[in-house]
């Protein structure tokens, strides 16, 4: 029974990585839409958060995992950082 289950839940999944696929051509194709409109480009987007959301929600209930999304954080960007000692090495080499 135990192993049944497993491989439900393995079907499952699979499924849905293949429905994220799915979204992401979706997502494509918002973005060639959205230069004809933006309104339809926004409903569209609107549409794939929905079907998104369901998703984590139906993974979180079949894994046992929470898959959390950040929230953007607006600002600025830090400077990045590099290694002095790599930074030197180039900077002898030119």
């Amino acid at each position: 029974m135990y192993h049944q289950e497993q491989l439900i839940k393995l079907h499952l999944l699979t499924s849905l990585a293949r429905s994220q696929r799915a979204l992401t051509h979706m997502l494509e194709s918002v973005a060639d839409v959205s230069t004809n409109s933006k309104e339809t480009a926004q409903q569209l987007a609107d549409n794939i958060e929905v079907i998104s959301k369901y998703q984590r929600q139906l993974t979180a209930k079949i894994t046992g995992i929470t898959i959390r999304r950040r929230a953007r954080t607006q600002g600025r960007n830090g400077k990045p950082w590099l290694n002095q000692t790599f930074t030197r090495i180039r900077i002898e080499q030119q």
